[in-house]
């Protein structure tokens, strides 16, 4: 057993030596990207000429410049700890000096891209409130010194350490206070059999109508001449060729879907660890690309966990946190995913979050049934428009597929309103919505930053209304509710966070 080294952060740091590799290779990696098509189009020409030689030198320097800039930028980096706060300085005629405060800061995060694995060094993003990216960067620390400055700005008690494997997972001395909930490779294995499949699936089959296309392309010209495959086949055996193309292409995209997702899966997931520490968690994954995430429980906006009945089966389920964020890019929500948990460890993270064990309580609210009749009649919409299409294409004889497709579709909207619910549990607000993918999102009264109830023109005569609760990781929306128990509850809430002034950080 070795002890962990003590660093001193008081004083400036510098980057690791080795990362000086990462800033060339970064450096010949974005100047290749960049000028390509012109490195690529005198390969081809292969003018050695007096004036493509000029042309070469004057790439050379430009490569040779943002080299030199690198190297500035890199000898002239350092970072220390002060009291409380980070202090990033940077720059040589330019300076710049950044500091972020312990209290701001919401996830740590340590990187090991595939270069970084190539030097053995990590890369250490740190995400303070309101961005919607990592706002700071320190790319070039070695482990033990990522995990040294981690613990630091996570507040956490600096401890031992028995071995750092090349797959770059956690090893620590366990604590009587530490939990650990480790995913194996054959719950990866079936939560990437049956998770994002649906996505996957109806881009790939937009995509195959153009393969048909080609395939048609093929086996017939524009100038109504059969090819050489047409001779082989009848008219009839001509349609009956273009059916056995498409079960085939259908089979073989629903195959691909399947192996790309666990694929995806497995590589992104690898070897899922999480370590639970004084109400903090450390997550460490990744095959080709390693991640390492400290993320402090009491930061947690949104607790989420997604089933389908596959998943419910299989006893599995994906966990979702989500961290404050910014609204203007919603695709970077902060936080983590845990996939392939079962609802033992689903519901041990939730008891390190909010302290309380989960339970649904046994009473519940749903929107009202006025719902269903309005999707009916939005759904009518565009059934009559390809009626019409139908019609004034004389194609009327297709026109039978659209009430078994209407059907099929008011069925899952019926399916998502019978699944939609909103339970109440102390200062829980907990919604269960979805059609396949069912979701449950628990959400800390304390956490809300704003509620807002609206009534549009057509749900007053109704007394139905919407539900907003704004939060820092995002909003949370119910419609079609009944208005007065909307307001009532809205009205309860805000009378406890003004009561107990709640801090949503």
């Amino acid at each position: 057993m070795t002890q962990k080294p003590k660093y001193d952060f008081s004083q400036p740091n510098k980057l690791a030596r080795k990362a000086l590799w990462l800033v060339l290779g970064n450096a010949l990696w974005k100047t290749l990207r960049s000028m390509w098509p012109i490195l690529a189009l005198f390969v081809v020409r292969r003018d050695f000429s007096s004036r493509s030689l000029w042309i070469y030198a004057f790439i050379l320097v430009i490569i040779l410049l943002n080299f030199v800039r690198l190297l500035i930028n890199y000898f002239y980096y350092s970072y220390q700890i002060t009291g409380d706060e980070l202090i990033i300085n940077k720059g040589w005629l330019s300076k710049s000096t950044t500091v972020v405060k312990f209290d701001k800061i919401h996830e740590v995060n340590l990187n090991q891209k595939f270069i970084h694995k190539i030097v053995g060094l990590y890369l250490v993003g740190i995400d303070t409130a309101g961005t919607s990216k990592t706002e700071i960067e320190i790319n070039g620390i070695d482990f033990k010194k990522a995990l040294a400055l981690k613990e630091v700005l996570t507040q956490s008690t600096v401890e031992h350490i028995e071995n750092t494997e090349e797959n770059n997972s956690i090893e620590s001395e366990k604590s009587r206070s530490e939990e650990q909930i480790k995913i194996s490779v054959p719950s990866l294995i079936k939560i990437g059999l049956t998770r994002n499949y649906l996505q996957t699936f109806g881009l790939l089959v937009a995509f195959s109508f153009q393969i048909i296309d080609q395939i048609k392309d093929i086996l017939y010209t524009n100038d109504d001449e059969y090819t050489f495959l047409d001779q082989l086949f009848s008219s009839a055996s001509y349609e009956q060729l273009m059916g056995l193309v498409g079960v085939v292409l259908l089979l073989g995209i629903i195959i691909f879907v399947v192996l790309f997702n666990l694929i995806r899966t497995l590589f992104t997931y690898f070897n899922y660890q999480i370590n639970i520490r004084d109400h903090n968690f450390t997550v460490s994954y990744g095959l080709t690309d390693s991640h390492i995430i400290s993320i402090p429980s009491n930061r947690v906006q949104l607790f989420q966990f997604q089933q389908n009945y596959f998943q419910k089966l299989m006893n599995l389920l994906e966990v979702k946190i989500k961290q404050i964020a910014s609204e203007h890019n919603a695709k970077q929500k902060k936080g983590m995913i845990v996939p392939g948990a079962n609802r033992a460890e689903a519901h041990q993270i939730f008891r390190v979050i909010y302290q309380q064990d989960f339970a649904l309580p046994t009473q519940f609210f749903r929107p009202h049934k006025r719902v269903l009749l309005l999707k009916f009649l939005w759904l009518c919409i565009p059934a009559l428009l390809a009626l019409s299409f139908f019609y004034f294409s004389e194609t009327m004889h297709y026109a039978w597929i659209i009430l078994p497709i209407f059907t099929f579709v008011y069925f899952l909207i019926y399916c998502g309103y019978r699944n939609e619910k909103l339970y109440i549990a102390n200062d829980l607000i907990i919604i269960k919505k979805g059609i396949w993918d069912i979701t449950t999102t628990c959400l800390q009264i304390s956490k809300i930053q704003q509620i807002s109830v609206k009534q549009s023109y057509f749900q007053q005569k109704r007394q139905l209304g919407s539900l907003n609760l704004h939060t820092a990781a995002g909003t949370v929306n119910v419609y079609y509710y009944d208005f007065d128990l909307l307001q009532k509850l809205a009205n309860e809430w805000l009378h406890k966070i003004e009561k107990n002034r709640f801090s949503w950080m």
